[in-house]
């Protein structure tokens, strides 16, 4: 059976950086929701000013239930869960095996906080140029994506460390050295993820300049809007940030994402290899933020109406055939190794 252990006793001293990075995080979080986070200026109304907790009060006054939960909830509730559970994964005893489950739990919906973001990402684009709307963003953006950001880094660095504590104390799976080649796997049809893969990247690149959103509002100039508009935009405003956040969590890391999988796919790698590549792919993927975009693309094109009425454009659809292929292509990709090296080990036993 499984021991208890601590985290923070096993790393040592060297582990002195983790609670910092917490604390840190958590000072950023806190700013992030009493500063100013967004003003909006609409003619015949007084400009207001909103911090992140009042933004999601009035998404609520204005009916707008669904997108106020899951700001409640994924901006504002589980980054402090988050930030809470890593100090407590770091400071008191776990099995190390569940200690790796639960923090690939919250990893996993770690990156849905960047949805806030994202929304701010596409009202800046709906309210620039126009005569009778305008937003601005204040600091509260900036402390609360460094905080969100780094509380991702610091969960990667406590995932690598307690994945090797884990394998410490568990008994190493036998492993093939044999080189493996994927793309010609005579059983599971190792050419699917290779075509998959250049599918997704070329959706991917497609959708960067798919018009998604077109503005139909009277009063408003009608604009229609693509990623590559968008990023333009924050290029034009000098966002810097925010132009970093769209143009790597949605082309630059998709792609790399993209690029590592087809070239482990087709070249000969032994098993120990194929899990390295695992991990670099799955650290990657949490990264990707794709899924996020479309949720907050969604949500404006729904819910959003009451502030910008806008209309869809086809190129919604080359958006979500490049974010269903990109997840599609990982949950394929993942199952079909595992039954690869299942089998070899089979047979190597049997042998």
């Amino acid at each position: 059976m499984e021991e208890r252990n601590t985290l923070r006793i096993k790393v040592g001293k060297r582990g002195w950086i983790i609670p910092v990075l917490l604390v840190i995080s958590l000072t950023a979080n806190i700013l992030g929701l009493v500063l100013p986070f967004l003003e909006i200026d609409e003619v015949f109304h007084d400009k207001v000013i909103y911090s992140l907790p009042h933004s999601v009060e009035l998404l609520w006054e204005h009916k707008l239930h669904f997108i106020a939960i899951l700001i409640l909830v994924f901006s504002i509730i589980f980054p402090f869960f988050k930030l809470f559970s890593l100090f407590a994964i770091w400071f008191r005893p776990w099995r190390p095996t569940t200690r790796e489950k639960y923090l690939n739990a919250i990893e996993l919906l770690g990156k849905w906080s960047y949805m806030d973001i994202f929304v701010v990402i596409l009202l800046l684009a709906l309210t620039s140029n126009q005569s009778f709307i305008a937003s601005t963003i204040h600091i509260g953006v900036y402390f609360f994506i460094g905080a969100i950001t780094l509380s991702m880094i610091t969960s990667e660095i406590i995932m690598t460390l307690a994945r090797k504590e884990c394998e410490k104390e568990s008994p190493a799976l036998p492993i093939s050295n044999k080189r493996r080649w994927m793309l010609f796997d005579p059983i599971y049809f190792g050419w699917i993820v290779p075509v998959l893969a250049i599918a997704s990247a070329a959706a991917l690149i497609e959708s960067l300049n798919a018009t998604f959103l077109r503005i139909s509002q009277f009063f408003l100039v009608s604009h229609s809007y693509s990623i590559h508009e968008i990023g333009t935009l924050l290029y034009t405003q000098k966002h810097w940030v925010l132009l970093f956040i769209l143009g790597s969590t949605l082309f630059i890391i998709p792609l790399l994402r993209l690029g590592i999988l087809l070239i482990a796919w087709i070249t000969p790698l032994t098993d120990s290899r194929h899990l390295q590549v695992k991990k670099i792919i799955d650290v990657l993927s949490r990264w990707c933020m794709l899924d996020v975009f479309g949720l907050a693309l969604f949500l404006i094109t729904t819910e959003g109406k009451s502030l910008v009425k806008t209309q869809i454009q086809p190129g919604l659809y080359v958006v979500v055939i490049a974010i269903g292929l990109s997840y599609g292509l990982g949950v394929i990709a993942v199952t079909l190794n595992k039954l690869m090296i299942a089998r070899t080990n089979r047979l190597e036993s049997k042998s």
